[in-house]
């Protein structure tokens, strides 16, 4: 009975050690900042690994021109190419972490959506 105990008892504490690295990945990748082009360069849009926007650059030739489509064409290519350019460093971040271990099911035991 009581080796039970202990084992549910280290459990517990690994479960503590691990929510520690969660946090720690989640900081690696909110650290991370990858940049996505479009139009040669012409848009580009700067992304933290977690996928939020921190920078928008579009070169002043455009706001020259006429054509808004293409504008704002660009902006969401650019967009996406830096959403993309996230996600795949996040899932680089956390298998050189974690070794290649797929931490998509036991990160949602700590309320978290890492993989």
């Amino acid at each position: 009975m009581f080796e039970n105990l202990k084992n549910a008892s280290e459990i517990f504490s690994k479960m503590g050690e691990m929510r520690g690295k969660m946090e720690e990945i989640k900081k690696r990748i909110s650290s991370l900042r990858v940049m996505g082009d479009a139009g040669a360069g012409m848009v580009q849009v700067t992304s933290t690994g977690d996928g939020l926007i921190v920078d928008v650059k579009i070169n002043r030739a455009l706001f020259d021109s006429e054509d808004n489509k293409m504008l704002e064409d660009l902006v969401m290519a650019a967009t996406n190419d830096a959403i993309q350019k996230a996600k795949q460093a996040a899932e680089y971040e956390l298998k050189s972490i974690t070794g290649g271990l797929d931490l998509s099911e036991i990160s949602k035991l700590f309320g978290g959506n890492l993989g």
